[in-house]
């Protein structure tokens, strides 16, 4: 009798989530280093985000199904949609501000600036969560955050690296 599938965890939302903020922050960055629009940067950002989550949803389900041997139910289908959906959420604060650069609330520079910024720093939110969780005192938290958040800046850092050489 095959397995019955995995049901997500609040580990997988978070991991889309945190992903979706790495590779936003990648973007940005790269298409800010390419000195184009904050109107460009914006629909490439949600577009590709949109592009990884169907990547990201189609891949899960064929491994399950390679993994249980049979077809998956449309409720079980739309769960893993579900759970990889904050990847694309992690897109919407920093694009947020990248409209206000399109509409010309801000400059095209700083509006993209403060949009790496903002993708910056929810990744030194989600270290500090796990700082929380992990270490249950401010100065672990803090601590984790810091670490997570540099290594989140590393490797966007190497995402610019490899696209630029």
């Amino acid at each position: 009798m095959a397995e019955a599938p995995r049901e997500h965890s609040p580990a997988d939302f978070y991991a889309a989530a945190i992903y979706g903020s790495i590779l936003a922050a990648s973007l940005i960055a790269v298409f800010r280093a390419e000195h184009d629009s904050p109107k460009t940067i914006s629909i490439a950002l949600l577009g590709t985000m949109a592009v990884f989550w169907l990547a990201h949803t189609w891949s899960a389900i064929l491994g399950e199904r390679i993994h249980l041997g049979r077809g998956l139910g449309r409720r079980r289908i739309l769960a893993i949609a579900k759970s990889e959906w904050p990847l694309v959420e992690a897109a919407f604060a920093p694009s947020l501000v990248l409209l206000l650069g399109w509409i010309g609330v801000l400059g095209a520079k700083t509006a993209e600036t403060l949009a790496l910024i903002v993708c910056i720093g929810q990744l030194f939110a989600w270290g500090f969560a796990v700082g929380r969780r992990a270490y249950h005192v401010l100065w672990g938290a803090l601590l984790a955050g810091i670490a997570d958040g540099l290594l989140g800046l590393a490797l966007v850092w190497l995402e610019i690296t490899v696209v630029h050489h």
